[in-house]
């Protein structure tokens, strides 16, 4: 099936299906915990991630291309469920995530080599230290977007920015694209790319909530597909690089000026202080533009150029990030 047709089919499922789970959730008693956080508001659908999810396992199972990914899928995602309701430990919730990751390493899906970004032969990595970066690679995209999935629609918003980016790379440059299962890569982060398009106004109207189930699940999957797609990790640094710089910050801050753990949560990501500054629904476009113009940059520049760019954006969010910043906390 053409890839257009592919997102366009995963865009208009994903909106019916999402607008039917808002209309169900609260039959099934699926609703978040506002009480939680001191927030005086009516209950919101919750988790919305449950339906992508389950729009991406019926994918995976009628297109086959990928279904092993559909267990580490599942488990991933009912453990995700599972926090949102009630809150796991850390440790329980870290395993799993290993878990999930060892079975896509496990599987034959894993980094083997890097690009040079000084140009000449490609590095490859022995087998040791292929799996940890796999291991490594899997876990901190997933939570680095579970981390940024601090306001409606931002999480949705940014990974389907990423999926395209993903798509239009095998398109453009093929050549160095999973080429044995090109069209089947094709296919399928066009799909993701479609759901996440279609769910994205639900969600940033805040007609109902992702959670963990949709943010880590959908990070897991543009991890595990960036690798498929010729490891190109320099790319997806770009493409995501607003969530990944996010969780660095984030945790550098809370570990050496503030004397805490990094997991200890706050309200003082750069998605929180851009939303104190700008409001909400600013915030989320400006971050999905950026993230877009990322996207673009890491497709069509190679070497030197992508790497100079990925400094220079790095250099431009920490500004961005102390001038977001200076809002007082709410």
């Amino acid at each position: 099936m053409d890839p257009l047709a592919v997102l366009v089919l995963g865009a208009f499922t994903a909106a019916v299906v999402v607008r039917r789970s808002v209309q169900v959730f609260p039959w099934w008693g699926l609703l978040d915990f506002p009480q939680r956080y001191g927030l005086h508001r009516k209950k919101i659908p919750y988790p919305g991630g449950l339906t992508l999810v389950l729009l991406v396992l019926a994918f995976f199972l009628t297109d086959q291309s990928f279904w092993p990914l559909a267990i580490a899928v599942a488990a991933l995602g009912a453990v995700s469920f599972w926090d949102d309701r009630e809150p796991l430990p850390i440790w329980s919730r870290g395993i799993v995530h290993v878990a999930a990751a060892g079975f896509v390493l496990f599987s034959g899906v894993q980094i083997s080599q890097l690009g040079n970004p000084l140009g000449g032969d490609v590095i490859f990595l022995s087998a040791g230290l292929s799996a940890a970066l796999t291991l490594i690679w899997i876990v901190v995209i997933q939570n680095a977007l579970n981390w940024f999935d601090g306001l409606k629609g931002l999480s949705v918003g940014v990974s389907g920015i990423g999926f395209l980016a993903l798509g239009i790379f095998g398109l453009v440059r093929p050549e160095v694209a999973w080429e044995p299962a090109l069209p089947a890569f094709l296919r399928t982060v066009f799909f993701l790319t479609g759901i996440c398009a279609g769910s994205f106004l639900w969600f940033f109207r805040g007609k109902i909530l992702l959670g963990d189930t949709g943010s880590q699940v959908l990070g897991f999957l543009l991890a595990v597909f960036s690798i498929l797609a010729g490891t190109k990790i320099g790319t997806t640094l770009l493409v995501l690089g607003l969530p990944i710089l996010d969780l660095i910050f984030v945790s550098a801050r809370r570990m050496f000026l503030e004397k805490r753990s990094p997991f200890s949560g706050d309200r003082r990501h750069l998605h929180h202080n851009l939303a104190r500054k700008l409001s909400e629904p600013k915030a989320v476009l400006l971050l999905i533009a950026i993230s877009a113009a990322l996207g673009a940059i890491g497709i069509f520049l190679t070497g030197w150029h992508k790497l100079t760019a990925f400094l220079v954006v790095a250099v431009g969010i920490f500004f961005l990030s102390v001038w977001a910043g200076r809002a007082k906390s709410k």
